[in-house]
C-alpha cells in the first residue's frame, strides 16, 4: 500500500480515493432507492450522494495521506540511521555483513568474481594518545571520505569497529582491488589533517582476497582470508597491501 501511495503521489492518491468514494456513495444510494422505492431516485439524492464525498473525502484523505507519507519518510530515515556508523556515515558492521552476504550470493549465482578488502589504520592508538580522541575522530572521518572517493557507487564500505574497515567490491579482480588499495595509499600519503596546532599524517595496512564465491563462502569466511593478508601487511612493516594467496 505504501509503495502504491509513493508511486502515485499525494495528489493522485487523493483524487483516486475521492473518485472511489463518490462512486461508492452513488452506487449505495442508487441501490437503496432501487430496493426500497422500486427504482425511483431523485436528482437531489444523486447530487447529495456525489457532493458529500466530493467535498469531505479530499479534505480527510489529503490530511491522512500527508501523515502516512511523513511516517513512511521517518521510517526510511530511521532504517538508514540504524544501518550507518554515526561517526563516519559508512555502513555499520551489521548492515555491511547483511548486504555483503547478499552480494556474495549474487556473485555465486552469476559466477562472477568478488573482492573483499580488510583495512586497519596503522598505530591508531598512538594518534589517540598523542593528539586526543577528537583527533582520532577526525582521522576516522577523513579515512572514510578517502575510501568513498576511491570507490564506485556499487562497492560496499563498512566500519567494522574502531579503526577496522572493510570493502566488498562486486565483479572486481584481484588486480583491480589491489589498484584501488594503491590509490588509497597514495591518497593518504598526500593528505595531512590539521588539528589545533598539529598536522597529522597516518597510514593503513590492507589485506585483499578475490575469488568466485562458492556455496560455503560468506562475508565472514572471506574476511578471515583478507585478515590473514592484513596480518602479513602489518608484519611486513605496515602501510602496504598484501593479496591473499591460498
Amino acid at each position: 500500500m505504501r509503495e502504491t501511495i509513493q508511486t502515485l503521489g499525494r495528489l493522485n492518491t487523493v483524487i483516486l480515493i475521492t473518485a472511489i468514494s463518490v462512486f461508492a456513495s452513488v452506487f449505495i444510494t442508487f441501490m437503496a432507492f432501487y430496493l426500497r422505492q422500486n427504482g425511483g431516485i431523485t436528482h437531489i439524492a444523486i447530487f447529495l450522494a456525489s457532493f458529500i464525498p466530493l467535498t469531505v473525502s479530499p479534505l480527510v484523505s489529503w490530511h491522512l495521506m500527508g501523515l502516512l507519507m511523513k511516517i513512511d519518510k521517518l521510517e526510511k530515515e530511521m532504517r538508514k540511521l540504524a544501518s550507518l556508523d554515526p561517526l563516519t556515515e559508512l555502513f555499520n558492521r551489521r548492515a555491511f555483513f547483511n548486504d555483503a552476504n547478499l552480494s556474495i550470493r549474487r556473485a555465486e549465482q552469476e559466477r562472477r568474481v568478488v573482492s573483499v578488502i580488510a583495512l586497519d589504520l596503522d598505530r591508531f592508538k598512538v594518534i589517540n594518545d598523542r593528539y586526543g580522541h577528537s583527533a582520532g575522530d577526525l582521522v576516522l572521518r577523513h579515512f572514510a571520505a578517502s575510501i568513498k572517493a576511491n570507490c564506485r557507487a556499487t562497492d560496499l564500505i563498512g566500519r567494522l569497529g574502531g579503526e577496522e574497515f572493510a570493502l566488498l567490491l562486486p565483479n572486481t579482480s584481484a588486480a583491480a582491488a589491489y589498484a584501488l588499495a594503491q590509490r588509497l595509499h597514495l591518497t593518504l600519503r598526500q593528505s595531512v589533517i590539521a588539528h589545533e596546532h598539529s598536522k597529522i599524517g597516518y597510514t593503513v595496512s590492507v589485506g585483499v582476497v578475490s575469488l568466485v564465491p562458492r556455496e560455503t563462502d560468506t562475508i565472514e569466511t572471506l574476511l578471515n582470508k583478507a585478515d590473514r593478508s592484513l596480518y602479513l601487511a602489518k608484519e611486513t612493516g605496515r602501510n602496504c597491501t598484501v593479496v591473499f594467496d591460498g
